[in-house]
C-alpha cells in the first residue's frame, strides 16, 4: 500500500471517529430539545440521504476532478457539517448540517473503499479490506465513548470533531491518488451481476445504523441518562469490533453464504429478545453488543465480494452500487427505528425488524453458495 492510500485511510477513518461520536449525541440534543422518536429518526437518516444523493455522481465527480480534488471536496463538507451542529437550535438547522455530513461522506467513503479494492493485490484483497474495517470499527467503537465522558460539552464534541476531520486533510495536500477506471460497457449490466451482494450491503445499512437509532432511543425512553444513551452505540461498535476479523477470515476459507445465515439468524433473535430488557434494563448493554457483533459484518462481506469477484476495471462501479445499496439500508434504518419505538417502544422494534432479518436469512437460504 502507497504511503498516499494509506493517509487517505486514516484521514477517512478519523473522519469517521467523529461522525461515530457525533451521531448519538445529536440525538440526545434533539431529545432534549423536544423532538420525537419519529422526527428524531427522520432527521438522523438526511446523513445517509446526503450519501445517497450524492454518490452515484462520485465516480464521474473523480473522472472530472481527480480523486485527490474530489476526495478533499468532501473533508470540507463533513468539516462544515460539523461546524453545523455545533450551532443547531431547530429541526431546519440540524437537517442542514446532517446533509452537508452525508454529502462530504459520499465523496469520501466510496472513494476509499474502492480504492483499496483495486489497488489491493489479489492475493491480499481480504487482509486490506479486514484491516480498514477493523479500523472502522474501532472508530464506531471509540467515537461514543468519547462523547459519553464529553457530554456536558456538546459544542465542544462538535467542534473537536470539525478540527479533526479537516487537520487530517492535511498530510494529503500536494499528494497524488489513482484515479480508478471505470468501464463503459454497460454499468447496469455489471450491477445486474452484483444484485445478490447489493441486498447484503442494503441489509448491512439497515441494521447497523437502525438499530443504533433504536439503542439510543429505547434508552432515553426507558429513562437512562444522556451519557448512557450516547454511549450504548459505542458497545454496538464494540460487537462489529471484535467479530469483524474472524467473521471475515471464516467467509475466506468457507464462502461467505454459512457467515450470512450464522449473523441474520443471531441478529433476529436479538431483536426478539429485546422486550426481555422491561425486566431486566440492562439486558440493553448484551443486546447492544450481540447487535453490532451479528450485524457489522455485512457491509464487508459484501465489500469482499466485490473485490474478490469482480475485475479492477469494474469495482468502481460495483463499489458505488455497494454504497448506494447501504446507503438506501441506512436511510430506511432511523427512520424506521423512530417510528417504531414512538409506536410501540420495545415491541414495535420487535414487529419492525424481526421480520425483515428472517427476511435475509431465508433469502440467504435459498441462494446458492458463492464459493
Amino acid at each position: 500500500m502507497n504511503s498516499a492510500l494509506r493517509l487517505l485511510c486514516l484521514s477517512t477513518l478519523l473522519a469517521i471517529f467523529g461522525f461515530a461520536g457525533v451521531q448519538p449525541l445529536a440525538m440526545t440534543l434533539m431529545e432534549q430539545q423536544g423532538l420525537g422518536a419519529t422526527a428524531i429518526g427522520l432527521l438522523s437518516a438526511l446523513i445517509f440521504g446526503g450519501v445517497l444523493v450524492l454518490a452515484p455522481l462520485q465516480p464521474a465527480l473523480v473522472m472530472r476532478f481527480g480523486a485527490m480534488r474530489s476526495y478533499q471536496a468532501g473533508k470540507v463538507l463533513a468539516t462544515l457539517g460539523f461546524v453545523g451542529c455545533a450551532g443547531a437550535t431547530s429541526p431546519w438547522w440540524w437537517a442542514i448540517a446532517l446533509l452537508l455530513l452525508g454529502f462530504g461522506g459520499a465523496l469520501t467513503w466510496p472513494l476509499t473503499d474502492s480504492l483499496l479494492a483495486s489497488e489491493a493485490p489479489p492475493e491480499k484483497k481480504g487482509a486490506w479490506l479486514a484491516m480498514f474495517q477493523t479500523g472502522m470499527g474501532l472508530a464506531f467503537a471509540l467515537g461514543p465513548f468519547v462523547s459519553a465522558a464529553l457530554v456536558a460539552w456538546p459544542r465542544a464534541v462538535f467542534l473537536g470533531a470539525a478540527a479533526v476531520c479537516g487537520l487530517s486533510s492535511l498530510p494529503l495536500l500536494g499528494r497524488c491518488l489513482p484515479t480508478p477506471v471505470e468501464e463503459h460497457d454497460g454499468g447496469f449490466a455489471v450491477w445486474r451481476n452484483a444484485a445478490g451482494l447489493a441486498v447484503v450491503a442494503f441489509l448491512g445499512g439497515l441494521f447497523e445504523n437502525g438499530m443504533h437509532t433504536v439503542g439510543t432511543l429505547v434508552a432515553l425512553a426507558s429513562g437512562w441518562s444522556g451519557a448512557a444513551a450516547v454511549a450504548l452505540p459505542g458497545v454496538i461498535a464494540v460487537g462489529a469490533l471484535v467479530v469483524q476479523y474472524p467473521l471475515g477470515h471464516g467467509a475466506e476459507r468457507r464462502g461467505t453464504r454459512g457467515v450470512l445465515l450464522l449473523s441474520l439468524g443471531g441478529l433476529a433473535l436479538s431483536v426478539v429478545a429485546l422486550p426481555l430488557m422491561g425486566l431486566w434494563p440492562p439486558l440493553l448493554w448484551i443486546l447492544g453488543f450481540w447487535w453490532g457483533a451479528t450485524d457489522g459484518c455485512l457491509y464487508t462481506l459484501a465489500m469482499t465480494g466485490t473485490a474478490q469477484d469482480f475485475p479492477a476495471r469494474q469495482v468502481a462501479s460495483v463499489t458505488t452500487l455497494m454504497v448506494i445499496s447501504y446507503t438506501v439500508g441506512s436511510v430506511l434504518g432511523p427512520m424506521l427505528g423512530g417510528f417504531a419505538v414512538d409506536a410501540a417502544t420495545l415491541w414495535g422494534v420487535v414487529a419492525a425488524f424481526a421480520p425483515l432479518a428472517l427476511l435475509g436469512w431465508l433469502v440467504t437460504l435459498r441462494q446458492r453458495p458463492a464459493r
